[in-house]
């Protein structure tokens, strides 16, 4: 199974990134390099069938992008185009539920549900369909309005813009024009068209900061996200009903870190891999468990994903223009259709109705606050962490501690699942002896939580003076650093967690 944390992958990138850059004067033969190359990658993913269904996918939005520029009924082809996409993703993503509900015998839809998983998922198929519904979204807007700066792409800019290697299979979801919201490292747009499109000569974009988030990513990998899973998380969520109330309170919370070095580490290694290759890709975390609030963790983590739910699904059901009740509605909906796209189970639509009740909550508890205490709605919002010290560390633990619960839905396979591990948890704390020391996890965790703003810190000074340091008093020991990983990293490769969703 092809990986981008690998032996192999980091040598062959070694050899791509050379060629890639003895064209550095000439972008347009960068761009055919980095799609042939894009290309393999689909095919070493998914085979012929899936690079099959890309390049068909990525003509027929070509088509309808310039029917959009063109046509004297552009909403027309823009419902069209969404239309497609929305059924693509149904097929694919949800085909093994109605295979099962159609005909749970039959030979053949057992045996496509298989190909599917097997072949056209790894793709990271909700990745580029966003992105293509983003883009179309840009050109209507762009005919309309005029306010989006920007042209529709050509063809062979726009299939680099859908597979570009280092989003196409773990995100973030890029944008072909800038998007509110969604930055850079450095906090600046990003939209992908200029950079696609640009006839100046490329350069590695900060080198150092490149290489102190590959490092970073991983280490987050291989080491923390598999260890924690190793031997804190998988034992537990398997069987539940053995292990002790701690201990599967560790679970729980492990899960979320888990989940958190596994996605971010993949994150930062896109990021840094497209520093590297002259692009600059949207970051996707920033520091989410420091979140105070549950609107706030949704402003830092996979925020690509939940721009893309604001801008695409949030504000076109009506956003907060509305009534207040309507406005709570929207809400509730967009984080259904969240919990939805991740799976199509029980646990993952509880999971968005969870987040979506959750920050309902906190919108009518700002509301009530502001009546109490005669103050505007700006005032009342966020009214617990602006209190002091004590009211955000409160904040941000009520928070965590609500993204872990939630997150037991997202990890657990079934409902009765989640359910048997949540009972395991409240009833398990007296007949069931320990079997592991979960106090010693606790205390790693409590260390890293007292850490955490300190370690954010430094790493973002560390970012913003990397470029005016020495080149060689920086580059070389993360070099070594990154040798020194890849041969103590713990045995087999971990998986992207988050391609299962």
């Amino acid at each position: 199974m092809f990986s981008f944390i690998s032996i192999e992958f980091s040598l062959c990138f070694i050899v791509f990134f050379c060629l890639y850059w003895l064209l550095g004067a000439r972008p347009r033969l960068q761009n055919i390099l980095l799609l042939c190359t894009s290309y393999l990658i689909v095919y070493l993913c998914g085979k012929l069938p899936a690079l099959i269904t890309l390049l068909i996918y990525t003509f027929i939005i070509y088509v309808i992008s310039a029917c959009i520029n063109r046509s004297k009924k552009p909403r027309i082809w823009l419902i069209s185009g969404i239309t497609i996409t929305i059924l693509q993703l149904i097929l694919w993503k949800y085909s093994d539920f109605f295979s099962a509900q159609i005909n749970e015998n039959s030979d053949w839809f057992r045996s496509n549900t298989d190909w599917i998983a097997n072949v056209i998922l790894p793709l990271g198929l909700s990745y580029y369909s966003f992105q293509a519904i983003s883009y179309l979204v840009s050109l209507y807007q762009l005919r309309n309005s005029r306010q989006i700066a920007g042209q529709p792409l050509s063809l062979s800019a726009l299939a680099l813009h859908l597979a570009f290697f280092p989003t196409i299979t773990a995100g973030p979801i890029a944008r072909a024009y800038d998007a509110r919201g969604l930055t850079d490292i450095s906090g600046q747009p990003c939209g992908m068209a200029a950079q696609i499109q640009a006839v100046e000569r490329r350069r590695i974009l900060a080198p150092a900061v490149a290489l102190c988030m590959i490092v970073m990513a991983l280490t987050k990998n291989w080491w923390f996200s598999g260890w924690i899973g190793d031997n804190w998380v998988d034992p537990v969520f398997a069987n539940p009903m053995q292990y002790q109330s701690l201990e599967i309170l560790a679970a729980i919370y492990g899960y979320t870190l888990q989940l958190f070095f596994n996605f971010s580490g993949y994150s930062d290694l896109m990021v840094g891999m497209g520093l590297l290759l002259g692009f600059r890709l949207p970051l996707n975390f920033r520091s989410p468990l420091l979140a105070y609030n549950i609107r706030d963790f949704w402003k830092r983590w996979h925020i690509s994903l939940s721009t893309w739910i604001r801008d695409y699904i949030f504000i076109p059901l009506g956003g907060s223009r509305g009534s207040c009740i309507r406005t709570q509605l929207n809400l509730l909906i967009a984080m259904a259709l969240s919990g939805i796209w991740h799976g199509n189970g029980w646990p993952f639509l509880i999971w968005g109705l969870l987040h979506g009740a959750g920050m309902i909550l906190l919108n009518l508890s700002d509301w009530l606050y502001s009546r109490l205490r005669h103050c505007t709605a700006e005032q009342a919002r966020d009214s617990l962490s602006k209190s002091g010290r004590v009211g955000k560390i409160l904040s941000i633990i009520i928070t965590v501690h609500f993204v872990c619960f939630c997150f037991v839905f997202f990890r657990a396979p079934t409902l009765n699942d989640a359910l048997m591990l949540l009972h395991a948890l409240f009833c398990n704390y007296i007949n069931v002896p320990l079997s592991t020391n979960p106090f010693y996890f606790f205390s790693l965790l409590l260390l890293a939580w007292i850490a955490y703003p300190l370690l954010t810190r430094l790493t973002k000074q560390l970012f913003q003076r990397a470029e005016s340091l020495p080149r060689y008093s920086l580059i070389v020991p993360l070099l070594l650093l990154l040798v020194l990983i890849l041969i103590c990293a713990p045995a087999g490769i971990p998986g992207f967690i988050y391609a299962n969703f």
